[in-house]
C-alpha cells in the first residue's frame, strides 16, 4: 500500500492506491488514533469533526477516491455539478443544522438563501404552486389555491409544527445507551411516537379529504424517498419544518463542506485517507479495537464509528459471529431507500430567460404520488416525477465564462430490479446491452424534460447520466439506495438504530441513526460524537 499526499492546500486527502509498504504509510499505521470513522460522507465528517473539536485525533477511511460522500462535486468538459446537495434548510443563525455546519467548519461555510421562492411545483392541467421561504406566505399561497380548505391547512401546519418541535427529543435519545433510551422514551408523550409510527397518508386522510391538497402537501416526498402510503408522518413533518423558512445553498458549491470540515479534523491531528476500503471491523474480547483493510493492513483505535450505513455495516463489515445477533438481524431486515438516476446537464447561454431558476423545479405527470418510481423497462413510459436543480445559478461564486456556461440536474426514482442484472459488472467495463439501455433512458429523460422546458433545452450542450450502479460503485450503498434505510414507520420505531451499538466501542453515524439526506446525516454524525463524548452536547443547544 502506498500513500500519496495531495497538495498541501487541500485538507489532507491521502490516497491509498496500491499495496506497497513505505514510511508514509507506516506513520499512519503506527499512530494511536482516538477514533476511526469508516466513510467520509456527511455523517462521517460530522462525527469526526465534532470529535476533533474536543481535541481527539480521528482517522477517516474512505473507499472512494474523493472524500465527502454526497457533498462532493465532479467536473466534465468545464462543467461542475454537485451530487447530493441541492437544497438545505434551517440555516439561520439560531437554527441547529446551520449552527452545526458553522461550528464544524470554524465559520468557513457560507450558506446562501435561494430566494423568496425555493421550490416550484408543476402538476397536470396547468396547476402550479410556488413554495415561499416563510410559513405565513406558504399558508397564504395554499389558501389562495384551495380557498375551501383553510381549516384543514391550518390544522396541518399546526400538527407539523408540534410534531417537528417535539421530535428533537426523539432524535436526542439516539445518542443514549439503549437501556437509558428505553427509559427516557417512556416520558415522551404517546402522541409523538404515534405520529412516527403512522404513515403520512393516514394522517393526511384525517386532516382533509381533498386529494389534490393532499398531493400538494406531500409533494416534497422526494426528499425522503417514500410516497405517502409508505412513509412515516414524523419524517414528513421534519422535512416540511426543515424547509419552512426556505432553502439554502453553500457559496462555492457543496465541496466546501468537505474541504472545511476535513480541515477541522486535520488540525486536531487527524487525517482522511481515500481509496481506503475497509474489509472488517476487528474485535477483541467483544470490543471493537480497529479495522482491517481490503489489502490486509490494520488500523487501531479505541472507538470505531461506521458512517457507511447501518445495513452495509451489519451485512459486510461485522465479523461473522456478530451477524447472528438480534441487533444485527433486525437491521438486516430493513429495506433500503429507493435508488435514483440523475441526468447531469451542461448549458450555454442565458438559461434564466429560458425557464431555469435558482428554485428547484418539480414536474409531476399525475396527481397520484403513489407512482413513486419509473418503470424504465417499459419503452412507452415516462418518469412520474422529475426533480430539476440548477447548481450554478445557486452559487454566487460560479464563473460562467464568455459563453455563459451553466449546469443543471434532473433526478428521478427507479427500481433496482431494472439494473440488477449488471450488478456484478465493473464501471467502465459493462456490457454493450447496459450501455444501450442507459442511452435509451437518457434519451427519453431528455425528451420528457424538453416537453416541460423546450426553450431551456435549446441551450443544452453536454449531458451524462448516473444510474443506481453508479451509486453502488461510489458509495457501496446496498441496492443503490440514495437515503440509506427507507423512511418507513417501522424503521423509526426500531431501537436497533442507535448511535451506540451493543458492541462495546462500536458506533453508528449518519442518516440511519437520525433523519435522512445531508442534514439528517449531519445530525446523525454529531449524535454519534455526543454518544462518545457527552460534553459535546453544548453544540446541540
Amino acid at each position: 500500500m502506498q500513500i500519496t499526499p495531495q497538495a498541501e492546500t487541500k485538507p489532507v486527502y491521502n490516497a491509498l492506491p496500491k499495496l506497497k509498504q513505505n514510511d508514509e504509510l507506516k506513520k499512519y499505521l503506527d499512530t494511536k488514533w482516538d477514533a476511526i470513522v469508516i466513510g467520509s460522507g456527511m455523517g462521517g465528517m460530522a462525527c469526526a469533526g465534532a470529535l476533533a473539536k474536543s481535541g481527539r485525533k480521528v482517522l477517516i477511511l474512505e473507499q472512494h477516491y474523493v472524500a465527502g460522500g454526497f457533498t462532493h462535486t465532479f467536473t466534465r468538459k468545464g462543467f461542475t455539478w454537485d451530487v447530493g446537495v441541492h437544497c438545505l434548510g434551517e440555516m439561520k443563525p439560531k437554527e441547529l443544522p446551520g449552527k452545526l455546519l458553522r461550528w464544524l467548519s470554524n465559520d468557513k461555510i457560507e450558506m446562501i438563501p435561494m430566494g423568496s421562492i425555493y421550490e416550484s411545483m408543476y402538476f397536470p392541467n396547468d396547476f402550479s404552486i410556488d413554495f415561499p421561504d416563510n410559513r405565513a406566505a406558504f399558508i397564504k399561497t395554499l389558501e389562495e389555491k384551495f380557498p375551501n380548505d383553510k381549516e384543514a391547512i391550518a390544522k396541518y401546519f399546526a400538527l407539523v409544527k408540534e410534531v417537528s418541535r417535539r421530535s428533537k427529543m426523539f432524535f436526542a435519545l439516539k445518542a443514549l445507551p439503549s437501556w437509558a433510551s428505553k427509559i427516557a422514551s417512556l416520558f415522551i408523550k404517546t402522541g409523538l411516537k404515534e405520529y412516527w409510527n403512522r404513515t403520512t397518508l393516514d394522517v393526511l386522510n384525517e386532516i382533509t379529504s381533498n386529494k389534490k391538497l393532499q398531493t400538494v402537501l406531500a409533494a416534497q416526498w422526494g426528499y425522503y424517498g417514500l410516497p405517502p402510503s409508505k412513509s412515516s408522518f414524523g419524517i414528513h413533518a421534519t422535512v416540511v419544518r426543515h424547509f419552512v423558512d426556505g432553502g439554502y445553498y453553500p457559496s462555492g458549491g457543496s465541496k466546501v463542506i468537505a474541504d472545511t470540515i476535513l480541515e477541522t479534523v486535520q488540525k486536531s491531528g487527524g487525517a482522511t485517507l481515500v481509496r481506503a476500503s475497509v474489509d472488517t471491523i476487528l474485535l477483541k474480547n467483544g470490543k471493537a479495537i480497529g479495522v482491517k483493510m481490503k489489502d490486509g493492513e490494520v488500523f487501531y483505535a479505541d472507538k470505531i464509528i461506521s458512517a457507511a450505513g447501518a445495513k452495509l455495516t451489519v451485512d459486510t463489515l461485522l465479523p461473522a459471529e456478530l451477524k447472528k445477533s438480534k441487533w444485527a438481524r433486525e437491521i438486516s431486515t430493513f429495506e433500503q431507500s429507493p435508488p435514483h438516476i440523475c441526468l447531469y446537464m451542461g448549458f450555454e447561454g442565458d438559461i434564466l430567460k429560458s425557464g431555469a431558476s435558482k428554485a428547484n423545479q418539480w414536474f409531476f405527470e399525475s396527481w397520484n404520488l403513489e407512482d413513486d418510481d419509473w418503470d424504465v423497462n417499459d419503452p412507452n413510459s415516462i418518469a412520474p416525477v422529475l426533480y430539476v436543480s440548477f447548481p450554478s445559478l445557486k452559487d454566487p461564486t460560479h464563473e460562467a465564462g464568455p459563453t455563459n456556461r451553466q449546469t443543471g440536474e434532473v433526478v428521478t426514482f427507479v427500481s433496482w430490479e431494472s439494473f440488477k442484472k449488471w450488478q456484478s459488472t465493473r464501471r467502465g467495463l459493462r456490457e454493450p446491452d447496459y450501455n444501450e439501455f442507459k442511452k435509451d433512458i437518457e434519451t427519453r429523460l431528455i425528451a420528457q424534460l424538453t416537453k416541460h422546458k423546450p426553450e431551456l433545452m435549446k441551450h443544452l450542450v453536454y449531458h451524462e447520466m448516473s444510474t443506481p450502479l453508479s451509486t453502488v460503485h461510489f458509495t457501496k450503498s446496498p441496492f443503490g439506495g440514495i437515503y440509506g434505510l427507507e423512511a418507513s414507520p417501522r424503521r423509526f420505531a426500531s431501537r436497533a438504530l442507535q448511535a451506540r451499538t451493543p458492541v462495546k466501542g462500536l458506533f453508528l453515524a449518519g442518516g440511519d441513526v437520525a433523519s435522512l439526506g445531508v442534514t439528517g446525516a449531519l445530525i446523525g454524525g454529531v449524535l454519534a460524537a455526543v454518544s462518545i463524548d457527552p460534553t459535546l452536547l453544548k453544540a446541540l443547544k
